[in-house]
């Protein structure tokens, strides 16, 4: 999936915005939309698939952590 056009993304938020019943003032639409984008971007890189490599190198265990209290 690639991405979207700025024609595209800002359609696609006033939709959002308008289906969620949102109203944004004209003159912060701009960078409404601006974040938008970023946290599209964002979340696309969250929703990849990741090898076991990708994961922490150590766990922390409550109990473990608990036995001096």
């Amino acid at each position: 999936m690639g991405e979207m056009s700025a024609a595209d993304l800002k359609l696609e938020l006033e939709m959002l915005l308008r289906r969620s019943g949102v109203t944004v003032p004209a003159d912060r639409m701009d960078a409404v939309l601006s974040g938008y984008a970023d946290l599209k971007r964002m979340c696309a890189l969250l929703r990849q698939p990741r090898t076991a490599a990708a994961e922490p190198s150590n766990v922390f265990s409550l109990v473990t952590l608990m036995k001096g209290a």
